[in-house]
């Protein structure tokens, strides 16, 4: 996917991490009404392990992901996901709103962090694709290439 100049809307597959069903559905309902240049295809999971093992023949382009899972409490998760699928952008949404929480997450690989009930439509679409694009920058910077 290019991220630079899009005129027409492009598809993001998003793997959704969530256990609270409740959740799940205003996270989504928040990506997918308003003015986006994005159609997201949205993967929800309830666990950990059930979001892994379809990565293997998901194609996602980044995981919101919830630190509350039944299998993986707080940044285990985090530590999971960047162990498996390191060049996979991760966007944390989540309850925890504790600075040491979000400052762990972020140096554990997140790209963004954001606070269920705190954070519009907009505000996730915005975390979703600068995760994309970090993520793009950061494996660039790794392979030597010039920005």
């Amino acid at each position: 996917m290019q991220l630079a100049k899009m005129t027409q809307p492009e598809d993001i597959s998003v793997l959704l991490i969530e256990d609270s069903q409740s959740d799940a559905i205003a996270i989504t309902k928040a990506m997918i009404y308003g003015e986006s240049l994005y159609n997201f295809k949205i993967t929800h999971k309830e666990s950990l392990a059930e979001g892994l093992s379809v990565l293997d023949s998901l194609s996602a382009d980044v995981i919101l992901l919830d630190l509350n899972l039944p299998d993986a409490k707080e940044l285990k998760a985090i530590d999971e996901v960047h162990r498996l699928f390191p060049d996979l952008p991760l966007v944390v949404v989540s309850g925890y709103s504790d600075m040491d929480i979000v400052h762990q997450a972020l140096h554990k690989g997140a790209q963004e962090f954001l606070i269920k009930g705190e954070c519009s439509g907009a505000a996730i679409r915005q975390s979703i694709y600068q995760a994309i694009v970090r993520k793009k920058i950061e494996q660039s910077y790794k392979r030597g290439d010039k920005l």
